[in-house]
């Protein structure tokens, strides 16, 4: 038995060793442009580099090991390269692209390095079904998942990354879409930094420090993204500094402890969005005032808003903690809704306030504040609050078009019926 034991450990061994008659670079090299390079399964040690268009496809079990602290795999100077079904490990980078036109990495496995892709001046760039697990340790110990600097036409969708400093960083990125990833245990899950024209859409953020962290950037969609636990003193589930032109829409934003906060920035659209049991839901320091929350639903929250003296707009939102009554029948409370909370607003200045947001003097202080400013006209009033949430409307509309529709049926059906007999 003991021997057939150790037999089973050395195949098992060998199966996982290098390959030792492959030589990837050497195939790499030999490979013509527009051909595929077939990787066996094994472990193969070594820097590997690709300047040319080619195709690096691996079998079940092939996996490159980067050497030092140089990449496992460098692409440069080249267009037209495709990457996929590699598992890819190293102490620093696990894959560096530098000048290149046309670069697609699918499939891949990413463990145990310090950065998982970096990419730089490049354009055509499409990174998908890659997972990416990063390093035990803090956060300053550890680099980002995936990384864009200085590129253009990017597109990064349907990845899992988790364990890492961000999750996705872009940095000087014209045009760019992040859409379907899941990005967990991190600081931020995606950091946008001096970028235009940019999408984030259908994305999955849970239990970083900060779900999305925006600064310096304009003409930005953010929308249909789940952005929940964020719990950190200095956490946020979506942060946007000296951002210009911003539209944040249809996100479902819950368990954070600020859901959306914004500092220093204008034109920012807030709308359709779910609020759901976050400690503050907005946040506002010099906001201009075509700052908008619009046709949002806040529920659970124990502060919908605050802000500094400058404010922001707040139009035909549903507040779960209105008390106003609707004599119109229209579906719009007849009078305002006053977010304004002295105490809000002193937790602007000092943060560590926070501490004190549930307790009984601050829930007696809000409700005073609610009816004291029932003057105020502009900073934080809604003046058509709806008396409904939004998908509840349009439930109740698509439920009242389906008995129209059952009911014509079954008129229909009684008319033939009896128009039958009567023949």
């Amino acid at each position: 038995m003991k021997k057939i034991g150790f037999a089973l450990l050395f195949f098992l061994f060998m199966s996982q060793t290098v390959h030792a008659d492959f030589d990837v670079q050497e195939a790499i090299n030999e490979a013509k442009p527009g051909e595929v390079v077939h990787i066996p399964a094994g472990r193969y040690q070594g820097n590997f580099i690709v300047s040319k268009p080619i195709k690096l496809q691996g079998e079940v079990g092939a996996e490159l090991i980067g050497e030092r602290n140089d990449p496992a795999l460098r692409i440069e100077n080249t267009a037209n390269v495709t990457v996929e079904n590699i598992t890819l490990s190293g102490k620093n980078k696990a894959i560096v692209a530098n000048t290149v036109n046309g670069l697609e990495l699918r499939k891949l496995q990413i463990k145990d390095v310090h950065t998982g892709v970096h990419i730089q001046r490049s354009k055509n760039v499409r990174i998908h079904e890659i997972n990416v697990t990063g390093i035990e340790g803090h956060y300053s110990k550890k680099g980002n998942g995936v990384a864009v600097f200085k590129s253009e036409d990017i597109t990064i969708e349907g990845n899992t990354i988790e364990q890492v400093q961000d999750g996705i960083y872009i940095e000087e990125v014209k045009h760019i879409v992040v859409q379907h990833n899941k990005i967990t245990s991190s600081r931020y899950g995606t950091h946008f930094m001096y970028t235009s024209d940019a999408e984030a859409l259908f994305n999955t953020y849970v239990h970083n420090v900060t779900g999305l962290m925006i600064m310096m950037t304009t003409d930005i969609l953010l929308e249909s993204n789940t952005i929940a636990n964020h719990f950190d003193f200095n956490g946020y589930g979506m942060l946007l500094y000296d951002v210009q032109q911003a539209k944040v829409k249809h996100n479902t934003i819950k368990n954070n402890r600020t859901g959306v906060a914004m500092q220093k920035s204008s034109n920012i659209q807030i709308e359709t969005n779910d609020f759901q049991m976050n400690q503050t839901a907005l946040e506002g320091t010099k906001v201009s005032d075509d700052t908008m929350a619009s046709s949002n639903n806040f529920t659970g929250n124990i502060l919908t808003a605050r802000s500094d003296k400058q404010g922001f707009r707040l139009v035909n939102n549903y507040y779960d903690d209105y008390s106003g009554i609707d004599l119109k029948d229209n579906g719009i409370g007849d009078i305002p809704y006053v977010a304004v909370s002295s105490f809000g607003q002193w937790m602007v200045r000092q943060p560590v306030y926070q501490y004190f947001v549930a307790s009984p003097s601050v829930i007696l202080l809000t409700s005073l504040d609610q009816q004291i400013n029932r003057t105020e006209k502009n900073m934080l009033v809604d003046n058509t609050p709806r008396l409904a949430m939004k998908h509840d409307k349009e439930k109740n509309k698509m439920n009242m078009e389906q008995m129209l529709l059952g009911l014509f049926l079954t008129l229909s059906s009684l008319w033939l019926w009896k128009r039958g007999i009567t023949e």
